[in-house]
């Protein structure tokens, strides 16, 4: 356990991926953080059923799926007329990382952006960053305050000057 399991004990996660072998793994990270209540999805059609009936604090949710993928979810996510569904806390999980996807899905309103593999380190601190407001953990229906994507953002600056300044290179494909 990395940290107290105290501060996610009370959120609940939906996890939509289309391999049951990865939702095994993140349902098995979350619950050793302390979530006791997760459901889990295939699909974005399924998560759009279970947000909506289940109405989970937090989703963690693959790119590539069929027949709705995570932009497609997430573009139905954030157009629902219930404000409180719209502005689901959503961290990407996927192993196509490429500046094109990423951009796709802080344009669709992800909140977070992880590649596979992910450390169970990493998407602690994702959920952290998602349920902490300051030192406080804010209430699950609060939630929906959190402004989108402003990290996301600044992980694209930090990459963009990173590359400028010749610390990172493209990968030559050639």
């Amino acid at each position: 356990m990395l940290q107290s399991d105290s501060l996610l004990s009370g959120y609940s996660v939906l996890i939509v991926d289309d391999n049951n072998y990865m939702r095994s793994i993140l349902r098995t990270m979350v619950s050793g953080f302390g979530v006791r209540s997760i459901y889990e999805a295939a699909d974005g059609a399924d998560a759009i059923a279970i947000l909506l009936d289940r109405r989970p604090d937090i989703v963690l949710c693959d790119w590539i799926m069929h027949p709705i993928d995570g932009n497609d979810f997430l573009r139905i996510l954030r157009r629902d007329e219930d404000s409180e569904v719209a502005k689901t806390p959503v961290v990407v999980i996927t192993a196509d990382s490429r500046r094109s996807v990423v951009l796709a899905a802080r344009n669709a309103g992800v909140n977070y952006f992880l590649a596979k593999p992910v450390a169970p380190a990493v998407l602690y601190d994702r959920l952290r960053a998602i349920v902490m407001q300051g030192d406080e953990p804010i209430q699950a229906r609060d939630m929906a305050q959190l402004p989108m994507g402003t990290r996301l953002q600044q992980h694209l600056d930090v990459m963009a000057k990173a590359k400028d300044s010749g610390k990172v290179r493209k990968k030559n494909t050639d």
